[in-house]
């Protein structure tokens, strides 16, 4: 179970403490933006994986990359959203931002647990 806690916590540091405001503004308009905000948050996956989630390097990198892939995608559809809604429907644009927020969780748990299925064992326990 600390496991998936130390996933949420790497989830909110990669993809809001590492990112300055700026950054995180102009990703949904600028795609070289998105990649730069997408390479922070991989990168600080790949670093910490090994460590916090009990992974061998190339368990984190995999594990890292896809779900660097999978925030792109997810980024990038919901940022077409968000900038839409930026200033113009308050409630929309908080609606997104969590909506985005729980897709990147649910996929980040689910590929952790697909990986590595004895999490949800211990978890069941």
């Amino acid at each position: 179970m600390i496991r998936i806690l130390f996933l949420v916590i790497m989830h909110a540091v990669g993809d809001f403490l590492l990112q300055g405001s700026t950054l995180s503004k102009l990703k949904a308009s600028k795609i070289a933006y998105l990649f730069a905000h997408v390479g922070i948050y991989t990168a600080f996956f790949i670093a910490l994986s090994p460590l916090l989630l009990k992974m061998t390097f190339m368990q984190g990198l995999t594990f890292s990359l896809v779900n660097g892939a999978a925030h792109f995608v997810i980024d990038f559809a919901t940022g077409k959203f968000k900038q839409k809604f930026w200033e113009k429907n308050e409630a929309a644009y908080i609606a997104t931002i969590s909506f985005d927020h729980i897709l990147h969780l649910v996929i980040l748990i689910a590929t952790y647990m697909y990986m590595f299925p004895s999490v949800m064992e211990s978890i069941l326990k």
